[in-house]
């Protein structure tokens, strides 16, 4: 190993560090999202930022590998082989405060 390999060991063991905290942190952020989903809460103010929750429904979108396959497709076909393309998820959007309390 050259000593400029040898210089950079521990910034390649701080990168591990910070990918272990980022995994910490995804893990306490979905905990926090279920928590909220759970409570029913779509915005919430705290002393530092406004959170809003947003409900994205899964994309619906043709299956153009099954389309493909097939010759001259009629919008029934195509509507026949719908894909899911992304599945539904909530969209937590942060920002700054209002100054509104409720």
């Amino acid at each position: 190993m050259s000593n400029a390999n040898h210089n950079l060991k521990p910034l390649a063991d701080e990168y591990g560090e910070v990918k272990a905290e980022l995994v910490k942190l995804e893990a306490r952020k979905k905990q926090i999202v279920k928590h909220l989903e759970d409570a029913g809460i779509h915005e919430v103010e705290g002393d530092l930022v406004r959170v809003v929750l947003s409900l994205i429904p899964k994309s619906v979108g043709p299956d153009w590998k099954k389309i493909a396959a097939k010759l001259k497709p009629s919008r029934q076909l195509v509507r026949a082989n719908q894909m899911t393309t992304r599945k539904e998820h909530t969209r937590v959007s942060v920002y700054g405060r209002t100054g509104e309390t409720s």
